[in-house]
Parts: C-alpha cells; structure tokens; sequence
C-alpha cells in the first residue's frame, strides 16, 4: 500500500511543501467558465491572475474522496510527458464552510472536447487530418499502458483538441495494470461491451482502452456520437452485446475501417495491442502520403508535357515565319554570284568564293538568314555583326593561292555558325553569349 493510501492529506502536502507538486493560492484564478463534465468532476477555464495564461481546473465532485484525487493526480503526472495528454500544472485549494476540496490546475485546450471539435469543423478535414487525430489518440493511449496504466474511461467528452492535437485527460477512473477493482463505470457507448454484460464477473484492461479506440476511430471518421439512432439506454446496451456497431461510413479507406473494426470486437483477446494500432496506423498515414506524392509527380509530368508541347507548336510557328520571310526576299537576292563556272579549277572557284563574301555577303540569302534571326532576338544582334564581319575580313585577306581544303574548312566554320543560329531561333534561347568563345574556336 502506498503512503498516499494510508494518509493522502498528509502525502499531499508533503508533496506541496517539498516542491515535488506546485501550489496555486485559488484565489490567483479569475474569470472561471464551466467548459466541461466528466465522471469525476467539472472543468472550468480560469485566467491567472492579471495574466493572460490560462488554466483547466478540474473540480472533483463531492462525492469523490481525498484518496481518488491523489491517485488521479498521480497517475495523470506519470504520462504527462506525452504530447497527447494532457498536462499536470499542480493543485489548488477551495474551502468553503462544508467542505475542503483540491482542485487540479491542468493545460486548457483551445478547440474543446473532440465531440465540440468535430460538431464544428468535420467539413474542414481530409483523410490525412482525421488519420493523424487516431495516430495521435492512438499513441497517446499506447504510452499509458506502457506506463503500466488503464485509462478507463476513454470518450470524446474527455478527449480534447489543442491547436489541432489530440490531450488525452480525465484519469478519474484510471488505475494501475496491477490494482483490481469491480467498479465499472463510463459512457456506455464507448465501454468495453463484456463490462456491460452483468452475467459476467468482467474487470476492464487494456483491451478494454483498445475498444474505446476502436469506437473514438469510428467518430472521427464519421463526425457523429457512437450508437447516435439508439433510445434508451437498455436498448442500447443489448445492442451492443449481441455485437451490433455503427455501420462503417462511404468513402472510408478500407485499411481503416479494418483496422478500427478489429478493435471493436467483442472479444478481448481478438482486439489487438495498443502498439499494433499505432503501426497500422503510421502505415496507413505513409502509404497515403506516397499516394499523394505519387499524384503530384504525374500532375507535374502532365504539365510539363503541355507545356512541353507548347513550345513545340510556337517553335513550329516561328520556323514557318523565318521560312515564309526569306521567300519573299528572294526576288532581292543575287545568288547568281555563287554559280560555279565549269571552265574554271577548283581553286579559282573557291578564291572567288572568298571575293564573293565580302561584295555580295549584304546582298546574298546568308546575310538574309543572318538578319531574319537576328530580328528576333533583343540580344546580341550587334555581337553577332561584328564577329560575322571580323571572320569574313579575314577570309578576304588570305593569299590568292590559298588551299582548297582550308577554304572549305572555312566555309564550313561559317555554315555551323549559321545552324547555331538558327538553333539558337528555334529553341528561344536568350543567353546566347556563352557560344561566341565557341564559334570564336570553331573559325581558328
């Protein structure tokens, strides 16, 4: 038996004055608003002194000995390190002419319970908010068993929602693995259907937690309150234990609906562990998002592909302008100049060549090009003149003599400028200055 057990007032204010549990004067809280009822006792919200920090403070009901607030509060500081349940500030102290009562100060949850929650935001969450919701109510419940804890009393009346996060709260019915207890108690639409069956000597565990999960599960995906088309209570509770639950709702993903009915089973040990819940779940929530990721790389490779096939059609466009402008300047050109004379060698012709561009290279269907293309970019027209006038003064330059091959060499450097060029057109591209150390290698 534990000290608080034989002298809970005694270990309470201990506790109080050693440091090891934190003391609020009640007299520091203004402003208290009734949020909430539990099995155990009432909530309020309550500022702190002129502060605008506010608190939760549970009322434990009269009824409600020294001892249960004790354990309450103890059990509640063993698993409040989890950042799904809710989290254990200290105690107060109200006195009145009857009665001396020690209210918990407790973290306030901004959204409410998980019932208010869903009242008002259902249409609000995708699948992925409503699977993070069970994870997270899930891992919460997983880390109290770990701790060795029977939360009891799971239902969406003490589960709360703070920015968005499931809280896990009210332990009042909240025991130790290894205490036993006959006492049942709990909202019957949520509590373990072989404690509802008096003919059955029935303690809850932790399979019992994993039904309450199950059922919490399918209000998340529904947004309606368990059994919500059942009357009276006696009609409700023979339901259950004949095995009827709610009907799964269209549209849910079959993985999770396999997953919450499994731990809606009548029998215990036909529910799984809270653990396993917490993995299916994870996996769930990452096969999910592989889908997700998977959706947006076909969207991305879908728009890429007709924006790909846009360009194409514009190319096409601007090769069908530069073509229909150079035929009507044809009549303007003299290419007569370029006609090979058959009486006159190799040599001659190519020397003539070289003649050729720098009389006619203004007149001549190269020029043409040069300029249509030019035409169309903001960008390096000049640049591209004066290295095209630079290369030819050079040609005109070389001796009379000059070998056929360096003059073919030449004329070819001057036709792979041109296809660049034109490239260059067709593709759009803009920063084209990264190719005149290229060309100026390619005339050498």
């Amino acid at each position: 038996m534990s000290d608080y057990e034989n002298n809970p007032l005694d270990w309470l204010e201990k506790c109080i004055a050693g440091g090891h549990i934190r003391y609020f004067e009640f007299s520091e809280f203004k402003d208290l608003q009734k949020i909430g009822n539990g099995s155990s006792g009432c909530v309020y919200r309550a500022n702190w002194k002129n502060t605008d920090k506010i608190f939760a403070l549970k009322m434990c009901n009269n009824n409600k000995t020294l001892e249960e607030v004790v354990n309450e509060l103890t059990l509640q500081r063993s698993v409040d390190f989890h950042e799904n349940i809710i989290r254990f500030y200290g105690v107060t102290k109200k006195e009145t002419d009857v009665i001396r009562t020690y209210p918990l100060v407790l973290q306030y949850a901004d959204s409410g319970t998980l019932t208010s929650y869903l009242n008002e935001h259902f249409n609000e969450l995708e699948w992925n908010d409503k699977y993070q919701l069970a994870l997270q109510l899930a891992s919460a419940v997983a880390c109290i068993h770990e701790c060795g804890i029977i939360h009891c009393d799971l239902h969406a009346g003490n589960i709360f929602i703070h920015q968005k996060k499931i809280k896990v709260a009210d332990f009042g019915l909240s025991r130790k693995t290894s205490s036993s207890s006959s006492k049942i108690c709990g909202i019957i639409r949520y509590l373990d259907p072989r404690a509802l069956d008096k003919s059955q000597n029935y303690e809850l565990n932790k399979k019992s937690d994993v039904y309450s999960v199950g059922i919490l599960m399918w209000q998340i995906s529904s947004g309606y309150p368990p059994f919500f088309t059942k009357c009276t209570r006696d009609e409700l509770i023979l339901s259950i234990i004949k095995g009827e639950r709610d009907e799964i709702i269209d549209g849910t993903p079959v993985e999770y609906s396999n997953l919450y009915t499994k731990c809606w089973k009548y029998e215990p040990n036909e529910r799984p562990e809270m653990q396993v819940v917490v993995s299916k779940l994870k996996t769930i929530i990452s096969s999910e998002q592989h889908d997700i990721t998977t959706n947006t790389i076909l969207n991305e490779i879908k728009n890429y592909s007709l924006e790909t096939d846009r360009i194409i059609s514009e190319s096409n466009k601007r090769t069908t302008d530069l073509i229909n402008e150079l035929m009507a300047s044809n009549d303007e050109l003299n290419i007569n100049n370029f006609k090979s004379d058959p009486h006159n060698n190799s040599s001659r012709i190519s020397v003539a060549l070289i003649e050729s561009f720098d009389s006619t290279i203004y007149n001549s269907t190269i020029y043409k090009l040069i300029m249509v293309i030019n035409k169309k970019h903001d960008r390096g027209s000049n640049q591209f003149q004066r290295l095209i006038d630079k290369k030819i003064s050079q040609l005109n330059q070389l001796d009379q003599e000059i070998d056929k091959n360096f003059i073919i060499k030449k004329s070819i450097s001057i036709l792979i400028f041109l296809i660049i060029l034109l490239l260059q057109y067709l593709i759009n591209i803009d920063q084209h200055y990264n190719i005149f150390g290229f060309l100026d290698i390619i005339f050498q």
